[in-house]
């Protein structure tokens, strides 16, 4: 009888030893697992008529622009809620996509974006002629791409042009060049 007690208190033993070991080796800490930005599936919110005209995704390039000038403005909130009215995403995944945004090597010129929130231009775009333009500028700087054209410093005046006016490169070229030959008149 005495065996049978000594072998039922080893195996007890060994039972205790296993579970102890089971239970250490789980408390163990882990290495962290490399955190990688999956995006996760959601089911579409409802999206305005409008979208079906959009890009598949929803981001086209005036709000791939609009975010671009928000997160560079610091306005990560309105940026995150842009993204999720145009893409129809969830929260989480549109925070997701707005922190790790990086800002468009296509986006307009920083000069172009001052003028982005304005609700209207006061340069139409279908008459750009160098008289509409020069009525349409502050004095002062009127003056200025004068004094710039006068002095041959084109590239100087296309860049206080698009400064105040918003316009593209093309469009800044082309009235400034049109500037010049009303000058040379």
């Amino acid at each position: 009888m005495d065996i049978i007690w000594i072998i039922g208190i080893v195996v007890g033993l060994v039972v205790v030893v296993v579970i102890l070991s089971a239970a250490l080796r789980s408390m163990r800490p882990k290495l962290p697992e490399p955190q990688v930005f999956t995006p996760s599936p959601t089911t579409a919110r409802s999206l305005p008529a409008s979208s079906s005209a959009s890009t598949v995704s929803g981001l086209t390039p005036q709000v791939v622009a609009e975010i671009d000038r928000l997160i560079g403005a610091g306005q990560k909130i309105h940026a995150i809620k842009l993204f999720r009215d145009a893409t129809g995403v969830g929260l989480k995944e549109a925070k997701d996509r707005v922190e790790h945004w990086s800002i468009s090597t296509t986006a307009p010129h920083t000069a172009a974006l001052s003028n982005a929130t304005a609700a209207y231009s006061s340069i139409t775009p279908t008459v750009r002629t160098p008289a509409s333009v020069r009525a349409s500028l502050p004095a002062f700087v009127a003056s200025e791409i004068d004094r710039l054209v006068a002095g041959d410093q084109r590239i100087v005046a296309i860049k206080v042009l698009r400064e105040h006016t918003g316009l593209g490169l093309k469009d800044s070229k082309e009235l400034i060049d049109a500037w010049a030959l009303g000058r040379a008149r």
